[in-house]
């Protein structure tokens, strides 16, 4: 009886045809062992050129995407540049005109405190709480890219910070900031008009900071769920996110099992999670809330790190929180704006 291919004796074939040109896909091709397979492509796709590396890879040995993967691998809110985006605009019309200011532009009803208005959506005042939670994040993430030995952890911190930041951009905009109104927002206001959860005050050391990053993917990806159906930018945040809270969730495991860090870890993770119960306390007390928290409580619990002091109810947020924290990273940012040339990012 005649041999049936089958997906294991499919192969897919990536070739290299010069040292400094990079591997591409050329083609598959069925064959019955590995050695053979890769004798073939060498016969099949090394005919007309030289080959300089030739790679063939069993189809089923290969990590593909699937269609429920698009809206993740589309990530229409990541950063599509490397620097904060918040001053660039306005370098960029100091630039085109140094002695008149730029334009702002906040929505209608909104105010320095809120992007609605007091009597604005309750979501509304979550999504512009969570996006500043977001933002000083990213930026204390930014901080840290060099405090790793682990070229593979810095690079996963740097990306998290990245998209923290490129979040909370997409979220303002999401709820009617243009460019210069958001950069107004969060590089012009005093601290004292903040309301940052008072997690933000406890990005000081490693733990603390591991136990922030999981708690605030958590609430994000929480909320985003609410209009995931709806908004295509939601799913993305909350597809995006909840990578973020499996990355901080590897990481409290770990610092919670080794002895060297356990105890101290406990505390932290402790400490840190009675101060999360602000999280969804940006707006009023109701039904809604109060289920948004339950969830965000289920999935900090489910984090396999016990101890967590979340309160049972959400608590109100105080303005002028952060302390330190988001001092040292509002005067970064005014520095960027004043220091930096005009030029640099454009």
């Amino acid at each position: 009886m005649p041999h049936v291919p089958t997906d294991t004796d499919v192969y897919e074939v990536f070739a290299q045809t010069g040292s400094g040109s990079p591997l591409h896909h050329v083609g598959s091709l069925v064959a019955p062992r590995r050695d053979a397979a890769w004798h073939l492509a060498k016969e099949t796709y090394g005919r007309r050129d030289d080959l300089f590396r030739l790679w063939v890879v069993r189809r089923t040995d290969l990590i593909v995407s699937s269609a429920d993967d698009r809206g993740l691998l589309a990530a229409k809110t990541r950063m599509p540049h490397r620097q904060p985006g918040f001053p660039t605009t306005r370098r960029r019309d100091r630039s085109a005109s140094p002695d008149t200011p730029a334009p702002r532009q906040q929505p209608a009803g909104a105010t320095s405190d809120d992007p609605r208005g007091a009597t604005g959506p309750a979501s509304s005042r979550l999504w512009a709480a969570l996006a500043e939670d977001l933002f000083v994040l990213g930026n204390r993430l930014g901080e840290r890219i060099v405090d790793y030995i682990d070229l593979e952890e810095s690079l996963a911190v740097g990306s998290i910070g990245q998209e923290a930041l490129a979040h909370a951009e997409t979220i303002l905009s999401l709820h009617g900031f243009d460019e210069a109104a958001a950069d107004t927002r969060l590089f012009e206001r005093p601290q004292e008009q903040w309301r940052v959860s008072r997690v933000i005050g406890r990005l000081t050391d490693w733990p603390s900071t591991v136990v922030c990053g999981l708690v605030i993917a958590a609430a994000v990806s929480v909320l985003a769920e609410e209009r995931a159906d709806d908004e295509p930018a939601f799913a993305a945040i909350r597809d995006e996110q909840l990578v973020h809270l499996e990355h901080w969730r590897r990481w409290a495991r770990a610092l919670a099992a080794w002895p060297e860090t356990s105890e101290e870890f406990t505390q932290a993770y402790a400490e840190v999670t009675h101060c999360a119960g602000d999280l969804f306390g940006a707006g009023p007390h109701d039904a809604v809330t109060e289920a948004l928290h339950a969830r965000l409580a289920a999935r900090v619990d489910d984090s396999g790190v016990p101890g967590s002091r979340l309160p049972h109810q959400p608590v109100p947020r105080a303005a002028g929180t952060g302390g330190s924290v988001l001092a040292d990273c509002l005067e970064r940012g005014r520095l960027v704006r004043e220091h930096y040339a005009p030029e640099v990012f454009l």
